[in-house]
């Protein structure tokens, strides 16, 4: 007896053990099992589409005799009423399309068989799109009787046998059929629980493309529009979710949020949706990716700043030894004013197993090229300026190059971006290419008068961006009364906070120091 045959036996035994033992009483806990498997069966059960071929016929049968025989044809026709045959589809069709509910209106009485054809009509109401361009006015006409056809006959569907999965989602959600169909989960999308959006979504077969996840999908961002900034920003990282789970839309919505909240009074960096929108859309400086880019110009220069900022922080703290972030902190006032920012990194820099470092080469994508150097140690930032280029090494003994562009473009520019120009040399990016056009190294080094930072700044002098970074920055009130004493005042409110560094950049920008004011002025 192989093991087949001995599990049988045991089996047998066992059924026959477990019959002899029951008592009257039992039967019934055995119909209540069965009645419950057969509503899980049931339940679960979903009405498939009927092949598309065969939906083809009875459509093409339909149009030439403008008659549907029985239940059958019926529920092909049903299921294919957005099909484009002969050059429309039904649902597009006055005519056919009315004479097709005056059949099904005979079957209302037999639950059934009406909840067979009800489930085609359903299909065909998610399928078809009342509000995309090429809609006829006349489907836009029939899809909105359907609606009402679908919601008024939804209670007529119990049988009172088993409930299948997908009616009873809609059951739960009646305002699918509603006027305002979009707005059924917006509610819970904005809270950041999609669960029952996605649970409804899967019972009742709804496709991705459909216009109802588009309409869904997209309500709470029509949403923010009304809400002021604190709610806005309160509810973003539960719609950056949501457009991660429905990337489908994830451009329609994140021009919309970046635009919102490039108005918003407060843009300070928001990591996510600096993550999300260059992950979509790419480097936003980057004539390549130009095309992506469908929010408004404030919100991409907002954009812009931030990944700037992001790069140059990301390069000082990952790749440089500026211990006491002072580097860091300087260029950080000037970022808003960069018009570029390229790397040129060693071999260290692309190590694989460093996972810092890798997210860091993703930001920066477009923007890297490897050095030719055998030190494998050196990483280089170059910052574009409107009239400075200027070249900043990862070690703080190394100078800072400063190329004033007005006398020509330094060797290592290349016109064309960096994206395929393959290696670059230390020397090129040093030494300049002839002599009207040598870089002038700056050390940081802190001298009697002010420290690096300040001679920094007189090189490239004060911009409008920079004294408002500034001043956001080491919390001063800055003050333009030129108009009234000549002066320009900057008044630092927590002065002791901040060390000489700082205010050696107002001095650099030519700032003196009012003992009477407790301020700056130039």
């Amino acid at each position: 007896m192989d093991a087949l045959e001995q599990l049988q036996g045991t089996l047998r035994n066992l059924n026959q053990l477990a019959l002899a033992r029951m008592r009257p009483g039992d039967t019934l806990q055995m119909f209540d099992e069965l009645s419950r498997l057969q509503t899980w069966i049931g339940a679960a059960s979903r009405l498939e589409e009927p092949p598309s071929g065969t939906i083809e016929e009875a459509l093409l049968d339909y149009r030439q005799k403008k008659f549907i025989k029985g239940l059958r044809q019926i529920r092909l026709v049903c299921y294919g009423c957005t099909q484009n045959i002969a050059g429309e589809s039904l649902i597009e069709n006055r005519e056919y399309f009315g004479k097709l509910l005056e059949y099904i209106d005979k079957y209302t009485d037999r639950r059934r068989s009406f909840r067979k054809i009800y489930r085609g009509l359903l299909s065909s109401y998610f399928a078809y799109d009342p509000h995309a361009p090429d809609s006829s006015l006349a489907g836009r006409g029939n899809w909105e009787m359907l609606r009402i056809f679908l919601a008024k006959h939804l209670d007529n569907l119990l049988t009172g046998l088993f409930t299948p999965e997908w009616l009873s989602s809609l059951i739960r959600h009646p305002g699918l059929l509603g006027e305002h169909p979009g707005l059924s989960f917006d509610t819970s999308l904005l809270q950041g629980d999609a669960s029952v959006f996605n649970e409804a979504r899967r019972h009742l077969e709804i496709n991705v493309e459909s216009w109802l996840v588009r309409e869904i999908v997209m309500a709470p961002f029509k949403a923010v529009e009304a809400m002021d900034d604190s709610t806005f920003k309160e509810h973003l990282d539960s719609l950056l979710l949501l457009l991660s789970d429905y990337p489908l839309y994830a451009g329609m919505g994140l021009k919309v949020l970046l635009d919102r909240y490039a108005q918003c009074e407060d843009r300070d960096v928001h990591v996510s949706l600096r993550d999300f929108s260059t992950g979509l859309w790419g480097n936003p400086w980057l004539p390549e990716n130009a095309h992506q880019w469908q929010c408004g110009a404030n919100a991409r220069a907002m954009l812009e700043h931030w990944l700037k900022r992001h790069l140059l922080s990301e390069f000082f703290c990952l790749l440089s030894d500026d211990v006491a972030a002072r580097r860091q902190n300087f260029w950080d006032i000037y970022s808003e004013d960069m018009t570029g920012i390229y790397f040129a990194l060693g071999k260290e820099a692309y190590a694989i197993e460093n996972m810092a470092l890798y997210k860091f080469r993703k930001a920066a994508k477009g923007l890297l090229v490897r050095l030719t150097e055998a030190k494998q140690d050196v990483h280089i930032c170059i910052m574009q300026f409107e009239h400075h280029h200027v070249v900043e090494f990862n070690r703080q003994s190394n100078a800072a190059y400063f190329y004033d562009t007005r006398q020509g473009i330094p060797s290592f520019y290349f016109s064309k971006g960096w994206v395929e120009i393959g290696a670059v040399s230390t020397r090129n990016i040093t030494e300049g290419v002839d002599v009207t056009r040598l870089s002038k190294p700056l050390r940081h080094q802190d001298v009697k008068r002010f420290t690096w930072e300040g001679r920094f700044a007189q090189e490239l002098g004060m911009t409008e961006n920079g004294i408002k970074s500034f001043c956001r920055k080491y919390q001063c009130l800055y003050d333009d009364k030129r108009n009234q004493d000549g002066h320009q005042w900057v008044v630092p409110v927590a002065a002791d906070q901040y060390g000489r560094e700082v205010w050696s950049i107002l001095t650099g920008w030519g700032f003196g120091f009012s003992e009477k004011e407790a301020g700056y002025f130039r």
